[in-house]
């Protein structure tokens, strides 16, 4: 009926601005269009991917977010413990303040760039012929090479793995 057809358009509308309020497109850097790092992280996965034959039939379906990387040092290490402790103070009550500068603090100290991180779902023939849809996590380099590609089973294991860091003896 007409109520459901406007409620579609209009539903359709909104998301189309609202999934354009999200997009970052090129940026403008020192008068030159430059692509955002979501994109170059995209285009780079894409056209890796088109290149390996170890994904027959690829076609992109969907990316995360991409983020950054940082090598850990002991002064990030000790700033994320104090934070996590205050947090967990008194359900993190009234120290919300002291957390805030904590995080800037982190933010300011983040260490030195190892890369991007991105997951992106996608589709490829398996030996069947049939096609299968997966996720992987992708490892870009600072440069938005791809460095390494892990499968969900790996990825798993890794989110799951209990990591202790310890001081070099």
């Amino acid at each position: 009926d007409m109520k459901s057809k406007r409620t579609s358009i209009a539903l359709l509308c909104l998301v189309t601005v609202f999934g354009f309020s999200f997009c970052k497109g090129p940026v403008k850097e020192n008068g030159e269009f430059r692509p955002s790092k979501q994109q170059r992280a995209e285009d780079a996965i894409k056209s890796w991917m088109f290149e390996n034959y170890e994904y027959p039939d690829y076609k992109p379906i969907v990316f995360g977010q991409v983020n950054a990387r940082y090598e850990r040092s002991e002064r990030t290490l000790q700033l994320m413990t104090m934070i996590e402790k205050k947090e967990n103070e008194d359900g993190g009550k009234g120290h919300t303040a002291e957390v805030d500068s904590l995080k800037t603090l982190l933010e300011q100290n983040l260490g030195e760039l190892l890369g991007y991180t991105i997951l992106h779902k996608f589709s490829i023939t398996n030996l069947a012929g049939e096609p299968v849809e997966t996720e992987c996590l992708f490892l870009l380099d600072t440069l938005f090479r791809v460095a390494s590609v892990l499968n969900p089973e790996e990825f798993d294991l890794i989110l799951t793995e209990k990591v202790f860091y310890r001081v070099e003896q």
